[in-house]
């Protein structure tokens, strides 16, 4: 075989990662900080042909980051390094990228098409919120318990595409969430059932789908936080929509292109195991 596969350490595979993903050390020194595995494929000069790490996931084992430089080796070494990560976690997602981890080396290494990340935009919906009878929707700025921050954010947690947090990812402002726009929704009991965080800047807004609770999916709750995020972004002066989605239901993609959206960008996430 022409080419050759090292484990390494997440650090050691720094800068390859850097490359792939077209960034720099310093900017994806976080994502390597969260690895717990990683590969180097390198061909018989020892150039370095890709490199793949494991960061857990709280729902199917780990996303697998990163993949092989375009070329004519690009295929054989996509398919070591999954294959290579397949002996280390059975259990693995990851998004197809057109530049270095193409669908073919994925399916060749026996994984399917799960859902997809998405991003959607188009102008404000004016739909009013319709929250559901039972549960209440509040300003996540009026959320001073981290206990139901946790928990509000926790109900990501089974869906494939969504990573581990910590508190720090759910204090106020993380990352730069406005927490006036952002809404967390309680049931009847004051349990944390749903969260969206927003983001504003300018006329624009973009969050994520919210997160639901289990169990509870299918009263509208989803929807009532979108809009309740809508409501109060439009009074903030937004006028535009940027929507992501990780690994939704193709019915929960119709909800939100029914609200005038548009997909603008998609990515096919594929998994292995059951």
């Amino acid at each position: 075989m022409s080419s050759r596969i090292f484990a390494v350490t997440p650090q050691d595979a720094l800068p390859t990662f850097a490359r792939l993903y077209s960034c720099t050390e310093p900017d994806f020194a976080g994502m390597v900080d969260q690895m717990t595995a990683a590969w180097l494929v390198r061909d018989k000069a020892g150039e370095v042909l890709g490199a793949l790490g494991l960061r857990p996931s709280p729902s199917h084992g780990a996303e697998v980051m990163g993949g092989a430089f375009p070329g004519s080796a690009q295929q054989q070494a996509a398919i070591m390094l999954l294959q290579a990560a397949l002996d280390a976690q059975p259990q693995l997602y990851a998004y197809a990228e057109a530049d270095f981890l193409l669908a073919a080396a994925l399916q060749a290494a026996g994984l399917r098409v799960f859902s997809a990340y998405t991003r959607m935009s188009g102008p404000l919906p004016t739909q009013s919120a319709n929250v559901p009878d039972g549960f209440s929707i509040v300003a996540l700025s009026k959320v001073t318990r981290l206990d139901d921050r946790m928990a509000a954010q926790l109900t990501y947690a089974d869906r494939i595409g969504h990573t581990l947090f910590t508190a720090k990812d759910v204090a106020s402002g993380a990352g730069g969430c406005d927490d006036t726009l952002s809404r967390l929704a309680y049931d009847a009991s004051r349990l944390p059932a749903g969260i969206c965080r927003a983001w504003l800047e300018g006329e624009q807004v973009s969050f994520s789908t919210p997160g639901v609770r289990l169990g509870v999916r299918e009263t509208g709750l989803r929807q009532a936080l979108i809009l309740s995020v809508c409501e109060a972004a439009r009074a903030a002066g937004a006028t535009q929509l940027t929507l992501q989605a990780w690994g939704d239901t193709p019915e929960e993609r119709a909800d939100d292109l029914a609200l005038g959206l548009d997909i603008e960008k998609e990515h096919p996430i594929y998994v292995s195991g059951s």
